[in-house]
């Protein structure tokens, strides 16, 4: 029976998860230390550690913020997609926030305008049940957290575009404000995952290609980014020349791209649901570019592509281009650098993917709308409720099943760097105080060996060979995580 107690949320640490729990319960200098030796920022580790001086490192407590940044980030869709939707019908913004001048409109620009009143609600609602975006609200990473920077970034620069490219002159403590929100955003998201420069990057492509009247001011706004970004410089320049030369990305095939994307629109469980939601989402997709290719500003609708449509497309495709690029081969051609393309660290691209979604659907016939847009979101929630009530097996249950019940003060507890941070978050976890011996296997080659650094330099953790008394030996194989007990 579901219960409440053993479902997606509850359920133990993974790695990553384990990983990210770990490095934050380390002294702050030294949690910088061993997140500039990997290959992170610090800013979603930063967060996790303040929130450990009022809270135990729990499962549970960990995933909240990502909870709370999730909940955050569909309050900022609705805000983006609300303030946006203007822009995607021929009205003129005036000065004032929200206001604006239809008088030019035509009596089918008004209806279409009407029928984009509820966008920011219907796109909010669909970012929220996205699959991909649901199943890592529950995860203790940085996904969440990077999303509600990017997509705080966006809504920013769409709002500075219309302040700094009016004729009608802005308030400056308006501006000033609007400034000061754009950086904080930007700033947050550049310390929380490295691809968040392939958003900026995707925002100034935009400038330049269709926005050049604030290009100049956009420049300086974001050298107070790249300001405020100097401390962590020397760092990111290290971590880039050690996975120069080796990381666990692996490179790009044929499929890759596609599934990406079939994550992205889909969700990463192979579900019922999921083709037909995969397919359902790029039909909307494609029918939306046809809608704006075929649509001819002499027909008084306005432009083929608004502005604001060209951001939102840029912010889902520069960074997919981007990531492509390090290590591309083309033919005997290949780009310099090792690959760097995952498509877990662009799980933001399903916000601006929802939006155009639930635009495309706002031009049908009010059933077909309906009829598209619930699909959406009944497929999605179907996906949904397959993954929370999953409960996965981990060193979680090993511990309890296998552990807990036979070992003893003396013994020895054995694993290998792929598993070490689960091993020993579920160690802590369940105060034993056996020692802890890492093989020397993979020591180089594995990313994390950061954490293993810092737990040998404080005590916690030893590299040697299999002691010579009895022993309990971790690892996770391709069936999942294993124990096996060996008697000296």
């Amino acid at each position: 029976m579901f219960s409440l107690t053993q479902n997606y949320l509850t359920r133990g640490f993974w790695g990553d998860e384990a990983w990210t729990s770990l490095i934050s319960q380390l002294p702050y200098l030294q949690m910088l230390k061993t997140t500039a030796a990997d290959f992170h920022p610090p800013g979603y580790y930063t967060v996790i550690e303040l929130l450990y001086k009022f809270v135990a490192p729990t499962e549970i407590n960990t995933r909240i913020v990502s909870i709370i940044f999730y909940l955050l980030t569909i309050f900022l869709v609705y805000k983006l997609a609300s303030y946006a939707s203007g822009s995607f019908s021929p009205v003129i913004l005036n000065d004032s926030e929200g206001s604006r001048d239809s008088s030019s409109s035509t009596q089918n620009d008004r209806k279409e305008l009407l029928g984009l009143n509820n966008f920011g609600l219907i796109s909010a609602v669909v970012v929220a049940t996205n699959p991909i975006f649901f199943t890592y609200a529950f995860e203790a990473r940085n996904y969440t957290m990077f999303a509600f920077a990017a997509t705080g970034s966006v809504y920013y620069l769409v709002k500075l575009s219309v302040h700094l490219g009016s004729e009608i002159a802005s308030h400056l403590g308006k501006k000033l404000q609007l400034m000061g929100a754009f950086v904080f955003f930007s700033a947050l998201g550049i310390y929380t995952h490295y691809y968040m420069f392939f958003v900026l990057a995707s925002q100034f492509f935009y400038i330049l290609l269709f926005d050049r009247k604030i290009l100049l001011k956009m420049i300086g706004i974001y050298a107070i980014v790249g300001i405020l970004y100097l401390p962590w410089i020397p760092f990111l320049y290290a971590q880039l020349s050690s996975v120069s030369e080796s990381y666990w990305i692996g490179g790009i095939n044929a499929r890759t791209h596609f599934e990406a994307i079939l994550r992205i629109l889909g969700g990463e469980s192979k579900t019922l649901f999921r083709p037909i939601l995969f397919w359902l989402s790029t039909i909307l997709l494609l029918i939306g570019i046809g809608q704006h290719a075929l649509r001819h500003p002499s027909t008084g609708s306005g432009p083929r592509f608004e502005k604001q449509y060209l951001l939102i497309w840029s912010w889902t495709i520069i960074p997919f281009i981007l990531a492509s690029l390090p290590g591309l081969r083309i033919g005997e051609f290949t780009f310099p650098y090792r690959p760097i393309f995952f498509w877990r660290y662009l799980i933001p691209a399903s916000i601006p993917l929802a939006m155009v979604m639930v635009h495309t659907a706002q031009k049908f016939p009010k059933i077909l709308m309906i009829a598209s847009v619930g699909a959406l979101i009944v497929l999605s929630v179907a996906v949904d409720a397959n993954t929370f009530t999953r409960y996965p097996h981990s060193f979680k249950q090993v511990y309890e099943q296998n552990v807990l019940p036979e070992i003893e003060k003396e013994d020895a507890i054995v694993t290998v760097l792929p598993s070490l941070a689960e091993v020993l978050y579920y160690r802590n976890r369940n105060n034993l105080e056996n020692d802890l011996i890492v093989l020397n296997e993979g020591l180089v080659q594995f990313s994390g060996k950061s954490l293993l650094d810092a737990n040998v330099e404080n005590g916690v953790v030893t590299i040697e060979e299999v002691p010579d008394r009895k022993y309990f030996e971790m690892r996770r194989d391709d069936s999942g995580p294993i124990v096996e007990i060996h008697s000296q």
